[in-house]
């Protein structure tokens, strides 16, 4: 006879089981229809033939590949990597309301990008955010990562004399990104003329245009950033504890705050360099996984991925679709999206789980 541990155990491991085939077709199903709809709905015969023909394929098959497969790659990528940049943030600061907006992590590395682009802007005759030529295109995340890596290293250095305490972290990151949007606008407003809507477009968050290329920068920074991720599940989770009894565990708090916060800093600016700040994902998604599958580290973090690339690729789909042939910005989608369902998950939970 099973003990009861071990038959909750096997509930769990069952009930997970179920979730993650629900949630893997909930993910299928929204890449198929992410390729049939948009402006112009394709017929399964041309999506197919983009599919296996490539570049070679009827008109129609090579909308499929050459902007709707890309785009739709690209969301599920950004998706996961915003929402695991939010949860080890949660886990890293003890705040549920933590993600990479909190402690200036998209702010720094959107102004990275807005101001090198302006440089490259003033010494040549093209915008660079409407063209991406390749050769800048391949510098973007990097550069988004030193805006992101300066901006948590400032907000990291004013709480280093609090040892790294989240209260602090999360009032030092407001205050750090509140300057940093200031000097984005302002950098645009300088910038000036048609430039000013393309880099409005693209700080709200936008997957328009968005082709291989942008998938073939993104995807070695998500590998790297996941990786990250795996060897910090067992910090994760006595991060979540106390400082005092993460100490008497033989474990160094401030050390692996840091270090979860500098491959959350990873996940997002190479994001934000790609797709913009979308705002948001990183914030509701850990709250969503945790009321499916609760708080165990290993399976949270799976779970977690699936609902960030779900939910990043919904928002893509209603925005190609809601006003076509208009496209809205992706991140106008999640913010409207986001702020109700977070109200909601904020009504129904009293205290919010880290």
């Amino acid at each position: 006879m099973l003990s009861p541990e071990t038959s909750n155990e096997r509930g769990r491991g069952l009930c997970f089981s179920v979730m993650l085939v629900l949630l893997v077709a909930a993910l299928v199903v929204l890449v198929l229809a992410s390729l049939f709809w948009g402006a112009v709905s394709l017929s399964p015969r041309a999506v197919l033939d983009g599919l296996i023909a490539g570049r070679h394929a009827s008109l129609e098959g090579a909308l499929v590949w050459h902007l709707r497969l890309p785009r739709t790659l690209l969301a599920a990528l950004v998706g996961l990597q915003f929402a695991t940049a939010g949860l080890i943030l949660q886990a890293a600061m003890r705040n549920p309301l933590a993600d990479p907006g909190v402690i200036g992590i998209s702010s720094g590395a959107g102004l990275a990008v807005i101001a090198v682009l302006l440089l490259t802007d003033l010494a040549s005759e093209d915008s660079l955010i409407g063209g991406n030529p390749p050769s800048m295109m391949v510098w973007l995340p990097a550069v988004a990562l030193c805006g992101g890596l300066l901006a948590a290293g400032m907000v990291l250095g004013m709480s280093m004399r609090a040892r790294l305490c989240p209260i602090r972290l999360a009032l030092n990151g407001i205050a750090v990104g509140s300057v940093l949007n200031a000097l984005v606008m302002w950098t645009i407003v300088a910038w000036g003329g048609a430039r000013t809507e393309i880099a409005l477009i693209w700080l709200a968050g936008s997957l328009y245009g968005r082709d291989f290329l942008h998938l073939q920068v993104l995807w070695p920074w998500c590998v790297a950033g996941l990786a990250g991720t795996l060897l910090l599940l067992r910090p994760l989770a006595l991060l979540r504890l106390d400082d005092t009894v993460a100490a008497s565990l033989g474990m160094r708090g401030w050390h692996w705050r840091g270090a979860a916060i500098a491959v959350a800093v990873i996940l997002a600016a190479s994001a934000v360099a790609v797709a913009g700040p979308v705002g948001f994902v990183g914030l509701v998604t850990p709250h969503l996984s945790r009321l499916l599958i609760g708080t165990d580290s290993r399976r949270l973090v799976v779970v977690n991925m699936l609902v960030g690339s779900i939910l990043m690729l919904c928002a893509d789909l209603v925005a190609r679709t809601m006003i076509s042939p208009l496209d809205i910005p992706v991140g106008a989608l999640t913010t409207l999206l986001g702020i109700p369902l977070f109200l909601l998950l904020l009504h129904r939970q009293r205290r919010l789980p880290v």
